[in-house]
């Protein structure tokens, strides 16, 4: 996992999960250069706002959990998956009471399942034993960790591609995504772990995990 302090938790997810949602906006977009302060490094966004948005809630929502929990381990997923189709649907009001009444995209997404999902490993600890060497060789070492995830991304994007749905719309992000962090209201960061675990194992096929 990539080890930072609670402080370079916001820098290193839009570093990192931009740079994933970048390589598949497989529509036209405006590209925009983006730096980091706390870890200098430099990323690119796909310039939708919508995704913008997404990605700042979900990194709002696992520093909200660090400082509940005061760090440790914690697991982050980005997963792909492909649109519902337009077509008729029969048996609605009887599929959400048997489903528990989850929503149609709920449902569109069980029933797909994810064709790609990106994990991030974090260790994340306040930092407050470091001295200023200290914490001067920890962010020379997490900037060249990000900088190397980066490069590996960007890699096997380049490399894998058969499993690829096709494209069916214009959009600047090509496919609907999610992301997955610890929640403020979980107790422990293991209750994530179990969860994201069973909500996997619920999946007819495992899709490529990517790092």
């Amino acid at each position: 996992p990539l080890r930072c302090e609670l402080s370079q938790v916001r820098d290193v997810l839009s570093a990192l999960l931009h740079t994933i949602v970048f390589a598949r906006a497989l529509g036209c977009c405006v590209p925009r250069d983006a730096r980091c302060e706390r870890v200098d490094v430099h990323y690119v966004t796909c310039g939708d706002g919508a995704v913008d948005v997404k990605i700042e809630e979900k990194i709002n929502a696992l520093v909200r959990w660090a400082l509940k929990t005061g760090g440790g381990e914690a697991d982050v997923a980005v997963s792909f998956y492909e649109r519902e189709r337009d077509k008729p649907r029969r048996g609605g009001a009887l599929r959400e009471a048997l489903s528990g009444g989850r929503t149609r995209r709920e449902e569109a997404r069980a029933a797909n399942g994810y064709w790609e999902q990106w994990r991030i490993g974090l260790e994340i600890f306040r930092g407050e034993e470091l001295d200023e060497t200290e914490r001067a060789r920890a962010r020379e070492a997490l900037r060249d960790q990000v900088v190397g995830t980066q490069r590996h991304v960007l890699g096997l994007v380049n490399e894998m591609k058969a499993h690829v749905p096709p494209v069916t719309t214009s959009d600047v992000v090509s496919f609907p995504f999610e992301i997955s962090v610890p929640l403020a209201r979980d107790d422990s960061p293991g209750s994530f772990g179990r969860d994201m675990l069973k909500r996997l194992a619920s999946l007819g096929a495992t899709p490529p995990s990517m790092i």
